[in-house]
């Protein structure tokens, strides 16, 4: 399974969870099963840049994801 790896300020809105492990072949079904179950995440989740085992990806949605990924979600950043 997939290991998704949350940011602390979305890890508030999931209970305290910071990392936790979903089964899923590619990024759409990750991000429906992480709603399913953290439906406060959802619109936060949309609008985050995502790393998958070091790549970042703007539009993951149709990326493959191995059983063995690591997925962290990267929070925006201002700059100025």
């Amino acid at each position: 399974m997939a290991i998704v790896h949350l940011p602390s300020g979305l890890a508030e809105l999931a209970g305290g969870v910071d990392a936790l492990a979903i089964e899923a072949p590619r990024m759409r079904e990750l991000m429906l099963a992480l709603a399913d179950r953290f439906p406060s995440l959802t619109e936060h989740l949309e609008r985050m840049a995502v790393a998958i085992d070091g790549q970042i990806y703007q539009d993951a949605l149709y990326q493959k994801l191995q059983p063995d990924s690591e997925i962290h979600f990267l929070p925006p950043i201002a700059g100025g």
